[in-house]
Protein backbone atom coordinates (compact mmCIF):
# COMPACT_ATOMS: atom_id res chain seq x y z
CA UNK A 1 0.00 0.00 0.00
CA UNK A 2 2.77 2.04 0.37
CA UNK A 3 3.41 1.86 -3.22
CA UNK A 4 -0.18 2.77 -3.85
CA UNK A 5 0.04 5.77 -1.56
CA UNK A 6 3.28 6.72 -3.06
CA UNK A 7 1.84 6.33 -6.50
CA UNK A 8 -1.32 8.23 -5.52
CA UNK A 9 0.75 10.96 -3.96
CA UNK A 10 2.83 11.22 -7.07
CA UNK A 11 -0.29 11.20 -9.27
CA UNK A 12 -1.99 13.65 -6.91
CA UNK A 13 1.18 15.79 -6.86
CA UNK A 14 1.34 15.67 -10.62
CA UNK A 15 -2.37 16.48 -10.85
CA UNK A 16 -2.03 19.34 -8.36
CA UNK A 17 1.13 20.57 -10.11
CA UNK A 18 -0.51 20.39 -13.53
CA UNK A 19 -3.68 21.99 -12.16
CA UNK A 20 -1.71 24.73 -10.39
CA UNK A 21 0.42 25.22 -13.44
CA UNK A 22 -2.69 25.30 -15.58
CA UNK A 23 -4.32 27.85 -13.23
CA UNK A 24 -1.11 29.90 -13.13
CA UNK A 25 -0.88 29.97 -16.88
CA UNK A 26 -4.62 30.68 -17.27
CA UNK A 27 -4.23 33.74 -15.04
CA UNK A 28 -1.11 34.80 -16.97
CA UNK A 29 -2.86 34.25 -20.31
CA UNK A 30 -5.89 36.20 -19.09
CA UNK A 31 -3.66 39.08 -17.91
CA UNK A 32 -1.70 38.93 -21.18
CA UNK A 33 -5.00 38.83 -23.10
CA UNK A 34 -6.29 41.85 -21.13
CA UNK A 35 -3.03 43.72 -21.76
CA UNK A 36 -3.19 42.82 -25.44
CA UNK A 37 -6.83 43.97 -25.57
CA UNK A 38 -5.98 47.28 -23.86
CA UNK A 39 -2.95 47.78 -26.06
CA UNK A 40 -4.90 46.86 -29.17
CA UNK A 41 -7.69 49.16 -28.01
CA UNK A 42 -5.23 52.03 -27.54
CA UNK A 43 -3.48 51.14 -30.81
CA UNK A 44 -6.91 50.94 -32.48
CA UNK A 45 -7.82 54.36 -31.05
CA UNK A 46 -4.47 55.79 -32.20
CA UNK A 47 -4.96 54.11 -35.55
CA UNK A 48 -8.52 55.48 -35.77
CA UNK A 49 -7.18 58.95 -34.81
CA UNK A 50 -4.54 58.64 -37.52
CA UNK A 51 -7.17 57.52 -40.01
CA UNK A 52 -9.39 60.47 -39.00
CA UNK A 53 -6.44 62.86 -39.39
CA UNK A 54 -5.58 61.33 -42.76
CA UNK A 55 -9.21 61.68 -43.84
CA UNK A 56 -9.23 65.35 -42.75
CA UNK A 57 -5.96 65.88 -44.63
CA UNK A 58 -7.43 64.10 -47.63
CA UNK A 59 -10.53 66.34 -47.48
CA UNK A 60 -8.32 69.44 -47.20
CA UNK A 61 -6.16 68.24 -50.11
CA UNK A 62 -9.28 67.52 -52.18
CA UNK A 63 -10.66 71.00 -51.40
CA UNK A 64 -7.29 72.54 -52.29
CA UNK A 65 -7.21 70.47 -55.47
CA UNK A 66 -10.71 71.69 -56.38
CA UNK A 67 -9.58 75.28 -55.75
CA UNK A 68 -6.48 74.75 -57.86
CA UNK A 69 -8.56 73.23 -60.64
CA UNK A 70 -10.92 76.22 -60.58
CA UNK A 71 -8.04 78.70 -60.54
CA UNK A 72 -6.39 76.69 -63.33
CA UNK A 73 -9.60 76.96 -65.37
CA UNK A 74 -9.73 80.71 -64.79
CA UNK A 75 -6.03 81.08 -65.64
CA UNK A 76 -6.49 78.90 -68.72
CA UNK A 77 -9.42 81.07 -69.87
CA UNK A 78 -7.34 84.22 -69.27
CA UNK A 79 -4.41 82.66 -71.12
CA UNK A 80 -6.70 81.78 -74.06
CA UNK A 81 -7.97 85.37 -74.16
CA UNK A 82 -4.41 86.66 -74.04
CA UNK A 83 -3.39 84.26 -76.81
CA UNK A 84 -6.34 85.47 -78.92
CA UNK A 85 -5.34 89.08 -78.26
CA UNK A 86 -1.73 88.34 -79.14
CA UNK A 87 -2.81 86.54 -82.32
CA UNK A 88 -4.90 89.55 -83.35
CA UNK A 89 -1.98 91.84 -82.57
CA UNK A 90 0.36 89.57 -84.51
CA UNK A 91 -2.01 89.67 -87.48
CA UNK A 92 -2.15 93.49 -87.26
CA UNK A 93 1.64 93.65 -87.01
CA UNK A 94 1.87 91.33 -90.04
CA UNK A 95 -0.42 93.62 -92.05
CA UNK A 96 1.59 96.66 -90.97
CA UNK A 97 4.80 94.86 -91.92
CA UNK A 98 3.38 94.02 -95.35
CA UNK A 99 2.36 97.67 -95.82
CA UNK A 100 5.80 98.81 -94.68
CA UNK A 101 7.48 96.41 -97.10
CA UNK A 102 5.27 97.69 -99.93
CA UNK A 103 6.18 101.26 -99.02
CA UNK A 104 9.82 100.24 -98.74
CA UNK A 105 9.68 98.94 -102.32
CA UNK A 106 8.34 102.34 -103.43
CA UNK A 107 11.13 104.14 -101.57
CA UNK A 108 13.58 104.32 -104.54
CA UNK A 109 10.86 105.83 -106.73
CA UNK A 110 10.04 108.36 -104.03
CA UNK A 111 13.73 109.16 -103.50
CA UNK A 112 14.09 109.80 -107.24
CA UNK A 113 10.99 112.03 -107.15
CA UNK A 114 12.46 113.96 -104.22
CA UNK A 115 15.80 114.32 -106.03
CA UNK A 116 13.97 115.55 -109.16
CA UNK A 117 11.95 118.00 -107.07
CA UNK A 118 15.12 119.25 -105.34
CA UNK A 119 16.74 119.73 -108.75
CA UNK A 120 13.64 121.62 -109.95
CA UNK A 121 13.71 123.78 -106.82
CA UNK A 122 17.40 124.55 -107.35
CA UNK A 123 16.70 125.47 -111.00
CA UNK A 124 13.76 127.65 -109.97
CA UNK A 125 15.89 129.38 -107.33
CA UNK A 126 18.58 130.08 -109.95
CA UNK A 127 15.89 131.47 -112.27
CA UNK A 128 14.51 133.50 -109.36
CA UNK A 129 17.94 135.00 -108.75
CA UNK A 130 18.27 135.86 -112.43
CA UNK A 131 14.78 137.32 -112.50
CA UNK A 132 15.49 139.34 -109.34
CA UNK A 133 18.44 140.93 -111.17
CA UNK A 134 16.21 141.64 -114.17
CA UNK A 135 13.53 143.12 -111.86
CA UNK A 136 16.13 145.37 -110.22
CA UNK A 137 17.34 146.53 -113.63
CA UNK A 138 13.75 147.18 -114.73
CA UNK A 139 12.99 149.06 -111.51
CA UNK A 140 16.08 151.21 -112.01
CA UNK A 141 15.02 151.79 -115.61
CA UNK A 142 11.48 152.66 -114.43
CA UNK A 143 12.88 155.16 -111.92
CA UNK A 144 15.05 156.67 -114.62
CA UNK A 145 12.17 156.76 -117.11
CA UNK A 146 9.84 158.27 -114.51
CA UNK A 147 12.41 160.93 -113.75
CA UNK A 148 12.81 161.69 -117.42
CA UNK A 149 9.02 161.58 -117.79
CA UNK A 150 8.62 163.93 -114.87
CA UNK A 151 11.20 166.14 -116.44
CA UNK A 152 9.41 165.80 -119.76
CA UNK A 153 5.89 166.83 -118.58
CA UNK A 154 4.73 169.70 -116.43
CA UNK A 155 1.29 170.09 -114.96
CA UNK A 156 -0.32 173.33 -115.98
CA UNK A 157 -3.40 174.95 -114.48
CA UNK A 158 -6.47 173.64 -116.15
CA UNK A 159 -5.45 170.04 -115.81
CA UNK A 160 -3.11 169.85 -118.69
CA UNK A 161 0.28 168.35 -119.08
CA UNK A 162 2.69 170.09 -121.35
CA UNK A 163 6.10 168.98 -122.34
CA UNK A 164 8.71 170.45 -120.03
CA UNK A 165 10.66 171.89 -122.94
CA UNK A 166 7.64 173.90 -124.03
CA UNK A 167 7.02 175.16 -120.51
CA UNK A 168 10.67 176.05 -120.13
CA UNK A 169 10.65 177.93 -123.39
CA UNK A 170 7.50 179.76 -122.38
CA UNK A 171 8.76 180.63 -118.98
CA UNK A 172 12.13 181.61 -120.29
CA UNK A 173 10.47 183.88 -122.72
CA UNK A 174 8.30 185.37 -119.95
CA UNK A 175 11.27 185.66 -117.68
CA UNK A 176 13.30 187.32 -120.36
CA UNK A 177 10.42 189.63 -121.19
CA UNK A 178 9.87 190.36 -117.50
CA UNK A 179 13.48 191.09 -116.95
CA UNK A 180 13.49 193.29 -120.04
CA UNK A 181 10.39 195.02 -118.84
CA UNK A 182 11.74 195.27 -115.40
CA UNK A 183 14.91 196.75 -116.78
CA UNK A 184 12.94 199.31 -118.70
CA UNK A 185 10.88 200.28 -115.69
CA UNK A 186 13.93 201.05 -113.78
Amino acid sequence: MEAFTYFTCVVLGIALGVGGDWLFWQIRFKQANDRVREESKSVGQAFNAQIGEKERQLTAVQAELAGLQESSRVELAAAREEVATLQNRLADDGRQLAEALALNKQLPVLEKAVADRDASIAQLQAEKTELAGVVEELQAKIVKERKSFDDGLVYVQGRHYLPASVVRNLTRHDTLAGSDAGGQDE
